[in-house]
C-alpha cells in the first residue's frame, strides 16, 4: 500500500517578550499581482512571523528557507480551522525542495511554483520542473536577471518575474530575454504610474507593487508550537 504524502506543516521563529508562549498565530504575508486597469491576477504569498518586521528570507540558507516555504503552503492549504485560499497564488521555492519533496503540497489549480533566483537550473532541476508541468503545475522564474542558470529554464516557465530596479540596471533587454520565449512577464515593486507606462511600453502583462498595493498580513489563526520549531535548524 502506498502511503499518503506528509502534509506541510507550519513553522515558527523563536519568540519572545509579547509574543512567546505556548501557541503561535500563523502568518502569511500577501501581494497581489495585478493587470494593468487593476483588476487582480493572483496573490504572491510570502513568509512571516509574529513581531517580526524587514524579514530577508532570501538571505537564509536553504534549510531555513525550505522550511519557510512549507510554512507558507500549510498556512495557505492545510489549516483545519480555515478554508484553503481560493484565489491563484504564486509561492517560491528553492532548488532543494522542490528536488527533495515527491509531493508540493498543493494542487496544479491551487498555485504557481516560483523558482527563486539562487536556485541553480542543472540537469535534475530542469527535469523536475519539465516532471511537474506535464502534471498541469505553471511554473515562474522570480528575480530574472538573465542568468545562464535562469535562461536555462526559460524553456520550461510560464511566467518571468523581473524587479524593476533591475531592469534600470541592465536595459529593455531583459524584458526581451523572458518574452522571447512566449512567457507570461510580471514587473515587480511598480511604484508609480511613470514606471508603470515603461512597463507597458516594454510589453509587461502583470504588475506588482505598491502602486497597487503593498504586501498585508493575513492571520490563519493560532495553534501549538512544536518543540523542534527553530531557526536555527
Amino acid at each position: 500500500m502506498t502511503r499518503a504524502p506528509a502534509a506541510p506543516r507550519t513553522w515558527h521563529l523563536p519568540a519572545s517578550g509579547r509574543h512567546a508562549g505556548t501557541s503561535r498565530r500563523v502568518l502569511l504575508g500577501r501581494q497581489g499581482i495585478f493587470t494593468a486597469d487593476r483588476d487582480l491576477f493572483a496573490y504572491e504569498l510570502l513568509f512571516r512571523a509574529p513581531g517580526r518586521v524587514g524579514l530577508r528570507v532570501d538571505l537564509w540558507n536553504s534549510r531555513q528557507q525550505d522550511r519557510a516555504t512549507e510554512h507558507v503552503v500549510a498556512a495557505a492549504f492545510h489549516l483545519d480551522e480555515r478554508p484553503p485560499i481560493d484565489h491563484q497564488a504564486f509561492v517560491n521555492f528553492t532548488r532543494s525542495y522542490l528536488i527533495e519533496r515527491d509531493w508540493i503540497g498543493f494542487t496544479p489549480d491551487q498555485a504557481v511554483i516560483e523558482v527563486v533566483e539562487s536556485a541553480f537550473a542543472d540537469d535534475a532541476l530542469r527535469d523536475r520542473v519539465r516532471t511537474l508541468r506535464a502534471e498541469g503545475y505553471r511554473v515562474a522564474i522570480d528575480d530574472f536577471v538573465g542568468t545562464t542558470s535562469q535562461r536555462a529554464l526559460l524553456e520550461h516557465a510560464d511566467y518571468v518575474k523581473i524587479d524593476v530596479r533591475d531592469l534600470a540596471a541592465r536595459g529593455p533587454e531583459l524584458a526581451a530575454a523572458g518574452r522571447g520565449y512566449g512567457c507570461t512577464m510580471i514587473a515587480e515593486r511598480v511604484e508609480d504610474l511613470d514606471t508603470l507606462d515603461w512597463c507597458r511600453a516594454l510589453g509587461f502583462d502583470l504588475y506588482q507593487g505598491h502602486l497597487f498595493e503593498p504586501a498585508i498580513i493575513m492571520d490563519r489563526g493560532r495553534e501549538p508550537l512544536a518543540e523542534d520549531q527553530s531557526a536555527a535548524s
